[in-house]
């Protein structure tokens, strides 16, 4: 009877602490949702207004430098919102059809890949800017373009200063986050089958299965 009412209480704790996992599955699915729905706005407009765009002969040097930064946003853009389907995509798949332990791994993993798409998408924001910049010295006239580029220069200082700010006071040190490591003592089997997870491995309740 104790023996049955302890694995009980394991696996309630257990199903509990998946829970509270898969809220944060969804936490990441939604950031990145969105940070990959504004990369494809951003990387739809600089393509179309690359497209529609028609430049004139002279100022070499700031279509050069508009090219660049078309071909950038582009480029980087597109690297956000493919990596924002990757991750949701094959991250929720390893979560909900994976072996026991797999919503740990790909929550973890997920966390893991944040950087790197915030950062493609903050390279996009200000490549997306540094276009606007290009286009201003293309299209206007030089007072008319230093005007603008004042403005534009001033946005890309206050985005990058303001998503330093907002980063810093929201950020979360690495000892101070919500730890679901304490729940890996509950089975020892659990490590066993994430062990498994990351290297490939065949299962480990095989032999136990034959036996």
């Amino acid at each position: 009877m104790l023996a049955a009412d302890k694995l009980l209480l394991q696996s309630e704790v257990k199903q509990r602490a998946i829970n509270l996992r898969e809220r944060e599955l969804k936490l990441f699915n939604s950031n990145f949702s969105a940070v990959g729905s504004q990369s494809a706005i951003m990387a739809g407009f600089t393509l179309t207004s690359f497209v529609e765009i028609d430049l004139p002969p002279e100022r070499a040097f700031a279509k050069g430098v508009l090219h660049f930064f078309i071909t950038a946003s582009v480029c980087v853009n597109f690297i956000c919102v493919a990596m924002v389907m990757f991750v949701t995509v094959w991250g929720s798949g390893k979560a909900l059809r994976g072996l026991d332990g797999s919503m740990d791994y790909a929550v973890d993993s997920m966390n893991d890949e944040r950087t790197f798409i915030f950062t493609c998408f903050a390279l996009g924001v200000l490549s997306t800017l540094g276009c606007m910049f290009a286009a201003a010295w293309v299209l206007m006239e030089e007072s008319i373009a230093m005007c603008a580029s004042v403005f534009l220069l001033t946005t890309m200082y206050m985005v990058g200063s303001e998503a330093r700010r907002i980063r810093n006071r929201f950020y979360v040190p690495p000892g101070e986050e919500v730890s679901f490591n304490e729940f890996k003592r509950i089975d020892p089997a659990d490590e066993i089958a994430r062990k498994t997870l990351r290297t490939g491995s065949a299962s480990p309740f095989k032999g136990l299965r034959d036996e």
